[in-house]
Order: C-alpha cells, then sequence, then structure tokens
C-alpha cells in the first residue's frame, strides 16, 4: 500500500448544531442563545426564518480554533 492523502488520515469531528430549514444557515448549539434551548424556538440571524430548534450532528467545519 502507497501513501494515502492527508484527508484520508485526518479524524472527522462532529458538532451539534441547528441548520435553517429555509436557507442553509448554521448555528452550532453552543452558539445559540439559551433562550432558544430551552423555549426550543429559534430564529435565523441570516434570513430571519422563526422556527423550532432541530439538532443535526454535522461535520465540522475546518478552521482554526
Amino acid at each position: 500500500m502507497g501513501p494515502q492523502p492527508q484527508e484520508a488520515n485526518e479524524k472527522k469531528q462532529w458538532d451539534s448544531a441547528h441548520k435553517c430549514p429555509d436557507c442553509g444557515h448554521v448555528i452550532n448549539l453552543r452558539d445559540m442563545d439559551l433562550k432558544d434551548v430551552t423555549t426550543g424556538i429559534v430564529a435565523c440571524p441570516n434570513c430571519e426564518w422563526l422556527g423550532p430548534v432541530e439538532i443535526q450532528i454535522i461535520e465540522r467545519a475546518h478552521s482554526a480554533e
């Protein structure tokens, strides 16, 4: 076997997030307001859609954290 691409060797990282069903904007659960989490209603800061929080597990975007 030859060397594998670096991407194949990296471990994927996952986050819990709400993805807006209208525009697709992702709001990480840790960035949600406590009111949004306790009421179960979230407003999208991108398109102002208002509706129920739907938590999904998504692959973490690569960033310098």
